[in-house]
């Protein structure tokens, strides 16, 4: 049979041991913390350069797509000079 002491004592081995498996996870919590903060910072930054480009993408296009509407313009105008061109020689003839 055990003494109170020995009783006690065994409590506080089991209670460390307690102890040491709690820290052992907050340490590997720890780790996986560190990780995925990393992952994170990481993918922040991807996410940040893609986001760049494709502004950067939509601003050449709407440079080409204001040329494309300023040429289509003129062609409009030369159009419109033609047709009324052709309609006053048909009325010539």
């Amino acid at each position: 049979m055990m003494n109170n002491e020995e009783k006690i004592l065994k409590m506080l081995e089991s209670m460390q041991q307690g102890q040491n498996m709690i820290a052992k996870q907050v340490n590997e919590l720890s780790g996986e913390f560190k990780d995925i903060r990393q992952s994170q910072v990481r993918m922040e930054n991807e996410l940040t350069e893609k986001v760049r480009a494709l502004f950067d993408a939509r601003e050449v296009q709407n440079d080409v797509n204001e040329r494309i509407m300023s040429t289509l313009d003129r062609i409009e105008a030369k159009v419109d000079v033609l047709q009324l061109e052709t309609a006053h020689l048909r009325r010539v003839k």
